[in-house]
């Protein structure tokens, strides 16, 4: 079976995001601009041979002798957020499937999630686990982890545009105009200066849920490849011109352009040197249980793992908010079978071995993992062995103190109209849980910080109680 075909919409989406000092990536009119990319004369990106760091706005100069007095300050036991998007629109019918309802074989004729006893969904019999979802079940099992699960998670209104319902699920809020993201506001709030690590994006793009208007973020393909080079040159002369890099970062100087730009190289010299202290974190333990299989998904969080885990003079490196993107894309108009159960196993089977790995090393009290995508699909699979854009989809919270159960319920698959409808006017799964929500819960009972501010009318958003 051939690659599943996506629309030019997602195509548009994945290739649209925050890419800081490229400008604004082509979008259709009246569309948003991804947060991130409104950049001023002092945002910009430093880019050689993989090194991507990325300030936005204009935040407060520290002087060069403050820069490692708030490096130290920044440095502790930070509660982390790792944000895991399935980019495309995943397919919540193929990944806790409404087995039990009675119409969900009539509408998926070739799609279907067979029934299964044993892999039924307990809170709701009536949904059932996609056997290619088995890592993600199998945390669920696991006694020394917490799983919330939102079956029909969205916003009103379902906007069903890749890049709007991702612009909005990003920004934290219904708002078009958004340029900073709902992370990116709390590291502004919560975060350092000059500490670009508490914001990292394991990706050669910014993810825009991670725009700041202040604080400096950053974003890596891997943390082997962020490195200063400079041609012809190695070993110990490469090793000196680094060292010439980091301290010009720290000399002082009256002109405020001058001091923007060493404060960036400063920032960059510590981030470099923040990504290669992975080196002196322990191995990953075999018994975490990654799959054999190499992935891109497998090697960040791998790598994250070790970074999580450097530990100097007692404080673990200041990483506050991850984020990363799931095994493959997922916007699937045609020809799904095959591809989607390929990345939902592989995005499912790394994410289980992910947790393993913090567990054996001591850190899963410190890690929450939000996995979200920016709708769900229709009910109804296509005549390309496919499905189109729908309305609520699913997401997943996992951590070592998370409440288990579901955030909302399932609404069940009856036509709009009727009498406790499941699905909307459009024919779309009705949401019974909104993202907004979701994310003042993270941020007020694991983030420890005020959702007002950060996310926009949070105050009349009924917070579901996570851990």
């Amino acid at each position: 079976m051939g690659a599943h075909r996506c629309c030019s919409d997602w195509t548009r989406s994945h290739g649209g995001v925050a890419r800081a000092g490229d400008g604004l990536p082509a979008i259709e009119p009246g569309m948003p601009a991804p947060a991130g990319t409104g950049l001023t004369r002092r945002s910009l990106m430093l880019r050689g041979a993989g090194l991507a760091l990325s300030v936005y706005g204009a935040g407060k100069l520290l002087a060069p002798e403050a820069f490692e007095a708030a490096i130290a300050e920044a440095a502790g036991d930070h509660r982390v957020v790792v944000s895991m998007f399935m980019d495309g629109g995943a397919d919540n019918f193929s990944i806790l499937a409404p087995a039990g309802h009675s119409r969900y074989p009539t509408l998926r004729p070739t799609l279907a999630v067979a029934d299964d006893a044993a892999r039924r969904f307990g809170p709701d019999p009536s949904l059932v686990w996609s056997p290619d979802a088995e890592g993600i079940r199998q945390l669920w099992d696991d006694p020394s982890c917490g799983v919330a699960v939102a079956p029909a998670i969205g916003y009103p209104g379902a906007n069903q545009s890749h890049f709007t319902s991702r612009h909005y699920w990003e920004v934290g809020a219904l708002d078009p105009t958004g340029s900073t993201g709902w992370l990116g506001r709390y590291l502004d709030r919560v975060g350092a200066p000059d500490v670009p690590i508490q914001g990292l994006s394991f990706s050669g793009l910014l993810s825009p849920a991670l725009a700041t208007a202040a604080n400096p973020v950053a974003a890596t393909d891997s943390i082997g490849s962020y490195d200063f080079q400079t041609f012809g040159t190695w070993g110990t002369m490469q090793t000196r011109l680094r060292d010439t890099h980091r301290q010009l970062g720290a000399v002082a100087t009256a002109d405020p352009a001058l001091a923007y730009a060493r404060k960036i190289q400063a920032s960059s010299a510590q981030l470099r040197s923040d990504l290669s202290s992975a080196t002196t974190a322990p191995a990953t333990d075999p018994a975490a249980g990654y799959p054999a299989a190499s992935s891109t998904l497998k090697s960040r969080l791998q790598s994250l793992a070790k970074l999580l885990h450097v530990n100097t003079s007692g404080n673990y490196l200041p990483i506050r908010a991850v984020t990363v993107d799931a095994a493959g894309g997922w916007d699937t108009h045609s020809g799904q079978a095959g591809d989607f159960a390929r990345n939902l196993s592989t995005t499912c089977l790394n994410l289980q071995a992910f947790w393993n790995d913090l567990r054996l090393r001591g850190l899963d009290d410190r890690v929450l993992i939000v996995m979200w995508t920016e709708f769900g699909r229709r009910p109804e699979e296509n005549g390309s062995q496919g499905t189109d854009h729908g309305a609520a989809g699913t997401a997943f919270v996992i951590g070592k103190n998370v409440q288990q159960g579901m955030i909302g319920e399932f609404p069940g698959l009856t036509d709009y109209g009727t009498v406790g409808a499941g699905l909307d006017q459009d024919g779309n799964l009705r949401a019974t849980a909104d993202f907004r929500a979701l994310y003042s819960s993270i941020l007020e009972q694991w983030l420890q910080t005020d959702a007002a501010g950060i996310i926009p009318g949070a105050g009349a958003l009924p917070r579901p109680a996570l851990l």
